[in-house]
């Protein structure tokens, strides 16, 4: 069987799918990335044949730019309705014609035109999130919600942003975060298999003094002042830093431009996060307790999880003062309750979502 994942070429629309893909290679079955943008080096070094797909975006992605416009309301739902909208048929027509010999599609399911192009060559597509999108309960309401309700989307069923399939769908969590979800296959974690194709190299950490370990993910790092409240409030642990091209300094802390954040989180007593999909997914699965303050999109439906299992603290760091932040610190850094519901919770992600989605693919083969 050939299977196609397509996919947006961002960290964290790339990282949960590459388990999933070395599984089905590990089956036997033949597959391939597809991506409208250059991830060809992680690709190859997890063992994953790459095809770039014609087109680009030239909407911020990262850094400084992406900060700067998620902090304006208009212009974030103008953002997302672009990144889900844009030359739709374009993209649709263009996906087709790199299909022709593909058995089963493997799509995110934000990427619209991956799935409008496989119901238009009649081949079988597993929606496969990255997010809790299609679990996220029915009177949950968010500004990423708003905006997808007030959008023109092709047809279809949707949770949240999400273009669900009627053929599989695959979610990377379990029914202790969420309960179950009808039409919704809830496989655990996704983790690689081997490489992930972008690990860094971990800093020699010391003995003796818990670790916090503190990143906003691969595209809204560029918080500068953040990492300075935090290196602030440090309650006497170690505090280890991912900041992105920020030039710091950064005194007393460990820094990383890129972590290597699933060695870190096996080390960490707290995290301090964004709360990102897959910074949650990792975080569970390594039973550590998060200060979560959210900034945009989905990362208010993870602060929604966070406090409906009391598995971590939720704040606006942004307004929260270097009192509140050491108070929190300190709170999670002790074997308190939320310590403890993430122990409960961790114990169910002891799983591998990523052979278990991969047999749920393979299961689609015509």
């Amino acid at each position: 069987m050939r299977v196609a994942f397509v996919l947006i070429p961002e960290k964290g629309h790339v990282n949960p799918y590459i388990g999933p893909a070395q599984a089905l290679q590990e089956l036997g079955h033949t597959v391939e990335v597809l991506a409208p943008g250059d991830i060809a080096a992680q690709c190859a070094a997890a063992g994953l044949p790459f095809r770039p797909l014609p087109g680009s975006s030239e909407r911020p992605t990262h850094g400084a730019a992406l900060v700067e416009l998620i902090q304006d309301r208009e212009r974030l739902a103008q953002w997302i309705g672009q990144l889900l909208l844009d030359d739709l048929d374009g993209q649709t027509a263009r996906l087709q014609r790199c299909l022709g010999d593909t058995d089963v599609v493997v799509v995110d399911p934000l990427y619209y035109a991956a799935s409008l192009a496989a119901e238009a060559e009649e081949l079988p597509w597993a929606a496969v999130s990255n997010s809790l999108n299609p679990v996220i309960p029915t009177d949950l309401d968010s500004d990423l919600l708003q905006t997808v309700r007030g959008l023109q989307r092709p047809p279809g069923q949707y949770s949240g942003c999400d273009r669900l399939s009627p053929h599989l769908n695959i979610a990377f969590t379990t029914e202790a975060l969420c309960g179950a979800v009808e039409g919704v296959h809830l496989v655990g974690p996704s983790f690689p298999l081997r490489a992930r194709g972008d690990e860094a190299a971990l800093q020699p950490l010391p003995d003796g003094r818990p670790v916090i370990y503190a990143s906003f993910g691969s595209q809204i790092y560029h918080w500068p002042e953040l990492f300075a409240k935090l290196a602030e409030a440090n309650p006497g642990a170690e505090l280890v830093l991912s900041v992105g091209d920020l030039p710091g300094p950064f005194p007393g802390c460990h820094v990383y431009r890129y972590a290597p954040q699933l060695e870190l989180l096996r080390r960490a007593r707290v995290f301090v996060t964004h709360g990102g999909a897959n910074s949650f997914m990792e975080a569970i699965a390594a039973n550590v307790p998060m200060l979560l303050s959210p900034m945009c999109n989905d990362q208010f439906h993870q602060a929604y999880f966070t406090k409906r299992s009391q598995i971590g603290l939720v704040t606006d760091l942004r307004t929260a003062t270097v009192e509140e932040i050491r108070h929190d610190l300190t709170r999670l850094l002790e074997d308190g309750p939320e310590r403890a519901a993430m122990a409960r919770l961790s114990a169910t992600y002891q799983t591998d979502g990523a052979r278990a989605a991969a047999r749920l693919i393979a299961g689609l083969a015509p």
